[in-house]
């Protein structure tokens, strides 16, 4: 078994929301996807998706999307990005029940496969946390939560630790959040994120912790190997 890992897919075979505005780079970027996919991983391998897997807002909308994930090999982990509106988070279980077997919805959940012990949630923006207003302050103390009860679910004889970001742990000035706080804490071995498609970014070793950014823009539209 080997483990990749992509974000920000940003489909769209049901809806009319085009990526090739954001530039040429987006142009076919859904049929470049699933050549590279469909080349590199196999059946028994694990993707984990970092989010903002389909710009639908409605489930019923989804379904083109989410049976292009389906069809890719390999079994898929997937979390919510901030586009991902047409996954309500209480709502989880009810379309985990419908989905093909292939993909599993992670939300603040921890799990092992093979020795590696995997979790993650959505996260929090990059704007600085300082200057959050309390609705924010909110949403941020929940995803920690979930993060936190995904970490505690994780047995500490595991071979490594990944954790699954759809927001990256740190502010817009990259200085680290409450999010790398708590990976520290945990003693996680690597973190996946996407969410960022341009500006300043952190991979490699972080306070000891492997950071990979898995945006298919910069990842030339492929899932990479982080295991």
């Amino acid at each position: 078994m080997s483990i990749y890992a992509i974000s920000d897919l940003h489909l769209s075979l049901a809806t009319d929301k085009p990526m090739d505005i954001f530039g040429p780079i987006w142009q076919d970027h859904d049929k470049r996807i699933a050549e590279n996919w469909d080349a590199i991983v196999t059946g028994d391998d694990v993707v984990l998706i970092a989010g903002d897997d389909s710009w639908a807002t409605k489930f019923e909308d989804a379904s083109a999307d989410l049976e292009y994930i389906a069809a890719r090999p390999g079994t898929k982990i997937m979390i919510r990005g901030n586009h991902d509106y047409w996954w309500r988070r209480e709502s989880t279980r009810r379309i985990q029940r419908v989905l093909d077997p292939s993909i599993h919805l992670m939300h603040g959940r921890g799990m092992v496969i093979e020795g590696v012990g995997i979790t993650g949630t959505r996260g929090w923006r990059v704007e600085d946390i300082r200057d959050s207003e309390a609705g924010d302050r909110r949403v941020l103390n929940r995803e920690l939560g979930y993060l936190a009860r995904g970490l505690d679910e994780i047995p500490a004889d595991v071979i490594k630790k990944i954790v699954i970001l759809h927001y990256p742990p740190f502010n817009s000035d990259l200085s680290p959040n409450e999010f790398a706080a708590l990976l520290a804490q945990h003693k996680v071995d690597m973190l996946v994120y996407g969410h960022i498609h341009s500006g300043g970014y952190m991979e490699g070793d972080v306070n000891g912790i492997d950071y990979r950014l898995v945006s298919v823009d910069h990842t030339g539209f492929r899932p990479v190997l982080v295991c």
